[in-house]
């Protein structure tokens, strides 16, 4: 009986302890808090822009494929920063590295708040870009680091909900800010989340590992700078020249040929970066990581979502306010109720992740997504601006179920000392493919508009929905190739480990 009691004793004891090992430190809370603050600050300005482009084009007197670059641009710079998150990690402090990313926010904040004409508002938002693109993989370093072993699903939740919620709530959060105030009000009601974020990262914000001598390899910076670069100013042209086209333009011959040539030059660029990263002792990104198949299908699925989320970011609050006349309020407030599910959603997929595996949520939000989108590539604008905003509630409900748990499934495959360049390629191709994403749905606008009146005119609104159409269509066939990647990852998983079950 002793013996009985000792060893219940003992046993619950073991649990105890093993509960209190598990339990998510408050420092920890803090840094990611203060990390995704600041995460969620810079991806926010990025969506407020979405919504206040129709009121930026009349004041700078730009056109829909000039003032798209204040998002484009940024998520280029995001994008080419989160290349050097792994480097950072190995050579800088995680608290030096949050600094820097608060300060570049602020400075950016100032800069838009002072800004004269447009290129000084597109500067403004380039040094925000840089800021946000050191802070983005930072919240992941942190939790895949410092995070207990069965919470990481559910803090990895909690760090996709603010690359999932910040792009929806923006066109709300500018919508309401440009119907009460000037635009520029935007970047002054920030600032003080800045600071504050600014005060608890310093506070909460610890070194869990030793940093190296790394060395940057600009050779390789310079080379995937130029792909990027090179590959959405290939898509811009492109755009421009089906407009050129279906306006006779003489133009149009010669612009496809640069988009041709800058194609070209992009992808060479990617090679370069490939072939001289793998013969480096310094890689920028280890691309060890894509030695495993079941990786790179994940890989290949999760960043098409960004480019249908991102993408759609940009064109419903142009939609509603081009081409059903509505106001920027009315354009933020009927994305709001889809926000506000991803942000409730997130979380609880990474949750559901951590209790019964990642293919039940992922497959579920695959299906449920697929279905928001089939309903606007049906009924699009037909549906009315309640329709949309119903569709868009269906889609994020399925996303934020998805796309968290498809991140964090990939890096569980991978050894620790690979899981921050794997955090990197992630982050890197998600900021990217976000600026495709955006550039690709301003192209099916801008080629639909052209020729057919200016802002405000029937004709132009006819054009503007006729363009949004295509692009619903379009971001739905993304949709289902991301949805075969995914069971295609899962079949190489499975068949992977019935080979290892095998005898001998």
């Amino acid at each position: 009986m002793t013996h009985n009691d000792d060893t219940r004793h003992d046993s619950i004891s073991a649990t105890a302890e093993h509960r209190q090992a598990e339990r998510i430190p408050g420092r920890l809370l803090g840094s990611v808090i203060a990390t995704g603050v600041l995460t969620f600050i810079g991806i926010l300005t990025e969506t407020v822009m979405n919504v206040l482009f129709p009121e930026l084009m009349s004041e700078f007197s730009v056109g829909t494929s000039t003032v798209q670059w204040l998002t484009t641009g940024y998520l280029l710079v995001v994008s080419l920063t989160v290349t050097l998150s792994s480097y950072f990690k190995r050579r800088y402090t995680l608290r030096l590295q949050f600094i820097v990313a608060v300060t570049l926010c602020l400075l950016g904040a100032i800069v838009a708040l002072c800004e004269l004409n447009f290129p000084m508002l597109l500067i403004a938002r380039i040094l925000q870009g840089m800021g946000t693109g050191i802070a983005l993989p930072l919240m992941f370093n942190i939790i895949l680091e410092q995070s207990p072993r069965s919470k990481i699903g559910q803090l990895m939740g909690v760090g996709n909900l603010v690359c999932a919620c910040a792009p929806a709530l923006g066109p709300t959060f500018g919508g309401v800010v440009a119907s009460m105030a000037s635009w520029r009000w935007v970047f002054v009601l920030v600032i003080p989340f800045l600071l504050v974020a600014l005060v608890l990262g310093l506070k909460c914000i610890q070194q869990s590992e030793p940093t190296t001598e790394a060395r940057l390899s600009v050779l390789q910076l310079l080379c995937i700078a130029i792909a990027f670069v090179s590959i959405l100013f290939a898509i811009e042209q492109g755009g421009s020249a089906i407009s050129a086209l279906s306006t006779g333009d003489d133009a149009a011959v010669p612009t496809m040929v640069l988009a041709a040539v800058l194609l070209v030059v992009g992808i060479g660029a990617l090679f370069a970066f490939a072939r001289i990263s793998r013969r480096s002792f310094s890689p920028l990104i280890r691309l060890g990581v894509l030695t495993s198949v079941s990786f790179r299908w994940h890989l290949l699925s999760y960043v098409l979502f960004p480019f249908i989320t991102i993408g759609l970011g940009f064109l419903l609050p142009n939609l509603i306010q081009l081409g059903l006349g509505k106001s920027s309020l009315v354009a933020g407030i009927a994305v709001l109720p889809g926000a506000l599910l991803g942000a409730v959603m997130a979380p609880l997929g990474g949750m559901l992740l951590d209790r019964i595996g990642a293919a039940t949520p992922i497959l579920a939000g695959f299906v449920v997504a697929l279905l928001g989108l089939l309903m606007f590539s049906i009924f699009g604008v037909g549906a009315g601006l309640i329709g949309l905003s119903c569709f868009y509630f269906v889609y994020m409900l399925g996303f934020s179920t998805a796309y968290s748990n498809i991140m964090t499934d990939a890096l569980n495959e991978l050894p620790g000392e690979l899981k921050a360049d794997g955090n990197a390629l992630f982050s890197t191709l998600q900021q990217l493919m976000g600026a495709v994403g955006t550039t690709v749905m301003s192209v099916f606008v801008a080629v639909a508009q052209a020729g057919h009146g200016s802002a405000g005119s029937d004709e132009y609104a006819q054009a503007t929905i006729s363009g949004s159409r295509a692009a619903f269509v379009c971001v739905t066939v993304v949709l289902l190739i991301s949805a075969l990647a995914m069971l295609r990852a899962l079949a190489v998983r499975h068949a992977e480990a019935s080979h290892e079950r095998l005898p001998g």
